[in-house]
């Protein structure tokens, strides 16, 4: 079982990283400026000094950096929750597990009852002294323009850190404050654009279909080929009269079912439910406390573990293409949206996507929602409560970014 990784700040260390990532990023050429506007700046000042969750969208891996970005625009720390597997990943790390954690960083297992997480989690809110950063998709959706369902967990805490507040005789507010981000490039990108295209044809097709064609029918065209490539290796039968839509969702049930199967869960959830469900039982096996085992629960914990890597990569697949859909690029044929679907292409194909060019990462933040305002109500119903709520503060998010010029 990995070790829960508490957040111990330090603000001089964050001020010094702050200083170096800020010229380090000036320093880049594919660096990231913010931008973000005075009723945006005024919204989230007023929150603090209060129990406050900062619930942006997650629309790439970039996201922590924008939102540490944003703390040093406001002079003001954060608190950050990320995944478990987030401390372990890239090179020196120990270094980098210790650097996060004097961030204000912190663990959470997800999909379990991580204690640590959710005691670390009440006991910053209950104080309320800088505000919390919580992703509320919980993956990176690779999609500037939409946002995911968010889990309910994000709204489910914030509760019941209004519990252990009532239960010290307060009557404090806790703001969950709804933040969108959207990504736009500085420079422009179709040249980049177009040997990525380059790059994907000569590797996935035959030199004989490489053929002229418009920017976006060879996107089109090599989605297809990658499309029809995974139908052979899951044996998923591709009907011509179909539309490419209901292939790309054919094909995702169809590596889904696939994973279930291996995992022996069935489901009737929509897809993304099912991709969770089943990420949280990976989690939940990896990060089980061998310790307090036998050593027959440990022959059948390590024979897991054996059995899920068999669908390891099925589901960082179904994680990659979860969110894609045809015509996403048509709708709007921006670089932004050609660079989305090209990433998850290269992922795909390469292993992982190249870095792309500079780019702006704008913030705009929603109205500050006070869920005292609504502990009454939780109180007698706690689920549709968490649920309403829930669905009320992704609404939120989605439109801020939709609201973007």
């Amino acid at each position: 079982m990995l070790d829960f990784k508490p957040p111990k700040p330090n603000e001089l260390t964050i001020k010094l990283v702050q200083s170096l990532a800020a010229f380090g990023n000036k320093l880049y050429p594919k660096g990231l400026t913010l931008e973000i506007d005075e009723e945006s700046i005024s919204r989230l000042k007023s929150t603090f000094g209060h129990p406050t969750v900062i619930a942006p969208n997650h629309a790439a891996s970039a996201d922590p950096a924008v939102v540490f970005f944003l703390s040093k625009r406001l002079s003001q720390p954060f608190y950050y929750m990320a995944a478990r597997e987030s401390f372990d990943k890239g090179r020196f790390i120990g270094l980098r597990s210790r650097l996060m954690q004097q961030m204000g960083v912190y663990s959470i297992v997800r999909g379990t009852a991580d204690r640590n997480a959710f005691r670390t989690t009440r006991q910053i809110l209950s104080e309320g002294k800088w505000p919390l950063v919580v992703f509320g998709e919980g993956e990176v959706s690779r999609q500037n323009d939409t946002v995911m369902r968010f889990e309910r967990g994000v709204i489910q805490l914030c509760f019941w850190s209004l519990d252990d507040i009532k239960k010290n005789g307060e009557d404090k507010p806790l703001y969950v404050v709804p933040a969108g981000i959207k990504y736009r490039f500085t420079q422009d990108m179709w040249d980049v654009i177009d040997t990525a295209l380059t790059k994907l044809e000569n590797h996935i097709l035959p030199p004989s279909t490489r053929t002229p064609e418009e920017r976006y029918q060879r996107l089109r065209r090599i989605g297809v080929s990658v499309l029809k490539t995974l139908a052979d290796e899951y044996q998923y039968m591709v009907d011509e009269s179909k539309s490419l839509n209901e292939h790309i969702q054919g094909l995702k049930e169809q590596i889904l079912s696939h994973a279930e199967k291996i995992m022996g869960i069935q489901s009737d959830a929509d897809i993304l439910t099912r991709v969770r469900i089943l990420r949280n039982l990976v989690d939940s096996e990896i990060y089980r406390d061998v310790e307090q085992m036998t050593e027959y629960e440990r022959k059948i914990h390590q024979e897991l573990l054996q059995k899920f890597q068999q669908f390891y990569p099925d589901l960082d697949r179904l994680v990659n293409f979860i969110a894609i859909t045809d015509g996403y690029v048509a709708e709007d044929e921006s670089p932004e949206r050609y660079l989305e679907v090209i990433a998850r292409l290269e992922k795909e194909v390469f292993g992982a996507a190249n870095m792309q060019g500079p780019r702006v990462a704008a913030i705009k933040v929603g109205e500050p929602k006070n869920l005292l305002d609504e502990y009454d109500t939780y109180k007698d119903d706690k689920k549709n409560t968490v649920e309403k709520i829930t669905v009320t503060l992704e609404t939120d998010v989605q439109n801020l970014i939709t609201g973007f010029n």
